[in-house]
């Protein structure tokens, strides 16, 4: 999911995957929100959902399940990923400790 980007607090283009759609600069820790238009199914906590023996679904894009979520796979069920116009950017969501401006990487 890490994609190249570079930061906009620091300009560093290394990034750790801090959880569901965030990244982090491994340089200044700015984190960000990534921003997708990637379809994704989401299934939250407390949902329960069984996809049964007889199905035969695909899902076009990202699947994330969050914890406390059941879900049941008994059938089939395809991710599909590529062959989608994709558009990723970051949006920030909390600044690093200090701004870089010269970073080697």
């Amino acid at each position: 999911m890490i994609k190249p980007y570079e930061c906009t607090q620091c300009g560093a283009s290394d990034f750790i995957d801090a959880g569901v759609k965030r990244v982090q600069c491994a340089y200044c820790r700015s984190l960000f929100q990534l921003l997708t238009t990637e379809p994704v199914l989401e299934i939250r906590k407390g949902a329960d959902v069984v996809f049964g023996k007889n199905a035969n679904v695909e899902i076009r894009g990202d699947i994330d399940i969050h914890s406390g979520a059941n879900v049941d796979f008994q059938g089939k069920v395809t991710v599909l990923k590529g062959k989608q116009k994709q558009k990723f950017d970051l949006k920030l969501i909390q600044g690093g400790k200090e701004k870089k401006k010269d970073v080697d990487c």
